[in-house]
């Protein structure tokens, strides 16, 4: 019998399929800024010899469009998503609405503000990470990550389709995100003063203003969950977070055990302003306190809930807030979720994937 000899193809051309990678950014960011860091990634990705070519973010949503066209229309097969988690989520959606969503991979160089995706996946964030950000690109080492489709109702019609990555909520956070947006556009306005209120601290004043508000306005509002066939009521929430990745908001750590890889999202209740602060301070992913510790102090903290499906019904007026992965939605007063397990491929560094289940062959391997 003649002996067959299998080559590897290795590091990102096992990807490519011999077109050149497609990096997504928004030269206008970061004040400007953003131009000189596409410049120096792209210096990179040519040191790493990975073919590329660049693709500039459209405003309005037609990011998604574009990136579906740039795979659909030019074969594109490898794309290298350059900014926050609004842009990993424009470009993720854009693959999706492909004909070729299963034969993609997404690079990652993460420079926003929370840059959950990235971090989750054990890269570091902003321009002094481009460096080792490139090498994990050319490397080509690939995972799955997990899904979110989620529908919204309101009064029994469906109003609105979306795809999330990263997290969903309903309440206080998403309410903060209306305030951070309205003030972002405000600082806009005045010259000098977004050099220093900006990014987090502008989110962070948000929270703050709608805390202020929920002493004087009730924000709260009642919520039943049934997760996977399984029938949860809250009285009185503040917020509520389904969550993919393991860290939120940059910072925070609601569950140690989660993965991205795993088929399940957490349902993290936020029942009270303690429970809140519990949160906030016993998940901070470097606090010396954990929740363990608070609660031992009074503090009560509601534990996350997992599953693969989730139907939230709300009972409010007015409906609370909704977002997803940092963008506003329209409110309704019932929400649908569903986990599609490892459906979207990301290059990641190696120590983050088992070694004993890469095969560049076969299915994706998990994350460790």
């Amino acid at each position: 019998m003649r002996e067959v000899t299998v080559t590897l193809v290795p590091g990102i051309d096992r990807w490519t399929h011999g077109q050149p990678a497609v990096l997504v950014a928004n030269p206008t960011a970061g004040s400007g800024k953003a131009a000189d860091w596409i410049r120096v990634a792209r210096a990179l990705l040519d040191e790493a010899e990975v073919p590329h070519r660049f693709v500039a973010t459209e405003p309005d949503g037609k990011t998604v469009e574009r990136v579906r066209e740039l795979v659909d229309g030019d074969g594109a097969r490898v794309l290298i998503y350059m900014g926050g988690d609004g842009t990993f989520a424009e470009v993720a959606k854009g693959l999706f609405a492909s004909q070729h969503a299963g034969e993609v991979v997404m690079g990652m160089l993460p420079t926003g503000t929370a840059n959950d995706q990235g971090k989750s996946f054990g890269l570091d964030s902003g321009p002094g990470s481009l460096e080792r950000n490139v090498r994990v690109i050319a490397a080509g080492e690939v995972v799955g990550c997990d899904v979110g489709r989620l529908v919204i109702e309101r009064r029994m019609k469906e109003i609105h389709r979306d795809l999330f990555f990263d997290s969903f909520s309903i309440g206080l956070g998403a309410a903060s995100l209306e305030t951070r947006n309205r003030d972002r556009e405000r600082v806009g306005r005045i010259p000098g003063l977004g050099a220093f209120y900006r990014d987090q601290l502008v989110y962070a004043g948000a929270i703050l203003q709608r805390l202020a508000e929920s002493y004087v306005v009730d924000i709260k509002f009642d919520l039943e969950a049934v997760i996977d066939g399984v029938v949860h009521s809250f009285d009185n929430l503040l917020d509520v977070i389904v969550k993919n990745t393991k860290i939120f908001g940059g910072e925070w750590i609601f569950d140690s055990n989660t993965e991205s890889d795993d088929g399940l999202f957490e349902l993290v209740p936020v029942t009270g302003r303690r429970d809140f602060g519990a949160k906030m301070i016993g998940t901070l992913r470097r606090s010396p306190v954990g929740v363990e510790d608070l609660s031992l102090l009074g503090f009560s903290h509601d534990a996350p809930m997992t599953g693969a499906k989730f139907d939230l019904d709300v009972r409010a007026t007015p409906l609370p807030a909704a977002q997803c992965d940092g963008e506003e939605l329209p409110a309704g007063d019932r929400y649908r979720i569903e986990v599609v397990p490892r459906a979207l491929r990301l290059i990641v560094p190696r120590e983050h994937i088992d070694p004993a289940n890469v095969d560049t062959s076969g299915p994706l391997p998990r994350q460790s």
